[in-house]
C-alpha cells in the first residue's frame, strides 16, 4: 500500500482529513507548547501516545506537523523521532520524508480535486499551502501510487 492509498484509508476511516480530530479519535493526546527550533514531537512512553506541536505556528503549519506527526504514529511508531526542519527546511532522512509525504496527501487525498493540467507545481504548492518540495514530494507519491 502507497502512502497516499493509506492517507486516503485513514480519512476515509475516520470520516476526515483533520489530523487533530484523527489524533484525538485515536486516544492519542495533543500538546501545544512553545518549542523553539522544534515544530513537533510524536513520543510513545508504554502505552500511551503524545503529540508535542510548538504553539507558535499559524494554522497551515500546525495542521501540517500534526499530520506529519500522525505519519510517524502510523508509519514508525515506537521510534520517538522529533520533527526538527528548522531553519532550512531540507528533510533528507527516510522516516521523516515518509511523514512528511504523509501529511501533504492527508491534506489532499484526492489528487483528481488538486492536480490540474498545465498547472505547475509553484502553483500546487501555493494552493495547498505548502513548499515547493512538498508539493514536488506530492506529486511524486500520485504518480507512484497509480502505478502501483
Amino acid at each position: 500500500m502507497t502512502i497516499l492509498q493509506r492517507a486516503q484509508r485513514i480519512a476515509e476511516k475516520y470520516g476526515t482529513t483533520d489530523p487533530q480530530e484523527i489524533l484525538t479519535a485515536m486516544r492519542i493526546k495533543i500538546f501545544d507548547v512553545p518549542m523553539h527550533g522544534v515544530r513537533g514531537m510524536y513520543k510513545q512512553l508504554k502505552r500511551n501516545t503524545f503529540v508535542f506541536v510548538d504553539s507558535g505556528l499559524n494554522d497551515y503549519e500546525r495542521r501540517f506537523v500534526l499530520g506529519h506527526e500522525l505519519g510517524h504514529h502510523l508509519f514508525h511508531r515506537g521510534q520517538n523521532r522529533v520533527f526538527m526542519d528548522r531553519c532550512t527546511l531540507q528533510v533528507t532522512s527516510r522516516p521523516e520524508i515518509e511523514a512528511d509525504t504523509f501529511s501533504v496527501c492527508l491534506m489532499a487525498p484526492d489528487p483528481a480535486e488538486v492536480l490540474f493540467d498545465g498547472e505547475s507545481t509553484d502553483q500546487l504548492a501555493a494552493r495547498l499551502g505548502v513548499s515547493t518540495r512538498l508539493a514536488e514530494l506530492y506529486q511524486s507519491e500520485v504518480l507512484r501510487s497509480y502505478r502501483y
